[in-house]
């Protein structure tokens, strides 16, 4: 019979649904490692734009703070900012002026390093499913193929497209499925790992000009 014709008598589903149930267990996996990455995604989109939020004029505020020596107003304000990686840093810092620069500048360090531990957090688990995802996907074509496989010989070789369509379908989705799940997480992993550089590098600038700024105001005193 002509193979065209078995097709067109075959009805076609195209539900993204029924296409991912031909998948089989690991596109539940695939859901559930899209799922999360795609939180964490979430989460830290808004924690990296919540950190970048007016701090310029946050940081001139404080500074206006020290300036007359209202340390207590300028903590205050940080801690209104708790989203804020300078100001926890900026927070710290005041904390311990009293203690002379030595201990300030060691202060800063230890809290620039926790704020950028805290920026990083979940980058790694990120990571990791970027490099899973395509591995799960690799999996079903190889289960898939041993079905294929399997049935070719319960059948003694005889081919019967019926029964090699869910091994072959398996084999397909799950690896478009991990591709597609990878591609998309190692493309945002990228991206949010530029982002936390850029602002590791605003962290450096303005801790800098922290420390150099109340360098002077001792030295006005």
């Amino acid at each position: 019979m002509n193979l065209m014709v078995l097709a067109a008598e075959v009805p076609v589903e195209t539900s993204l649904f029924t296409i991912a149930s031909k998948g089989g267990f690991l596109m539940i996996i695939l859901f559930i490692i899209s799922i999360v990455a795609l939180s964490i995604i979430i989460g830290k989109l808004i924690q990296l734009k919540r950190s970048q939020n007016n701090e310029e004029e946050f940081l001139q505020e404080v500074y206006g703070y020290l300036g007359e020596k209202k340390l207590e107003i300028a903590i205050r304000a940080c801690d209104n900012k708790t989203s804020s990686p300078i100001a926890n840093i900026i927070a710290k810092a005041i904390s311990v002026l009293d203690r002379g620069m030595d201990d300030t500048k060691e202060a800063i360090e230890s809290a620039v390093n926790k704020e950028i531990h805290r920026l990083e957090k979940n980058l790694g688990t990120l990571a990791t499913f970027a490099a899973v995802a395509p591995l799960v996907g690799f999996l079903g074509t190889v289960t898939g193929m041993v079905k294929v496989f399997m049935r070719l010989g319960e059948t003694g070789g005889g081919v019967d497209i019926s029964l090699l369509a869910n091994g072959i379908w398996e084999a397909l989705i799950t690896t478009i499925g991990g591709l597609t799940v990878g591609i998309i997480t190692i493309l945002f992993y990228n991206y949010l790992v530029g982002k936390v550089e850029d602002l590791a590098h605003e962290l450096e600038e303005n801790t800098n000009e922290f420390i150099y700024n109340i360098r002077g105001m001792k030295d006005d005193n």
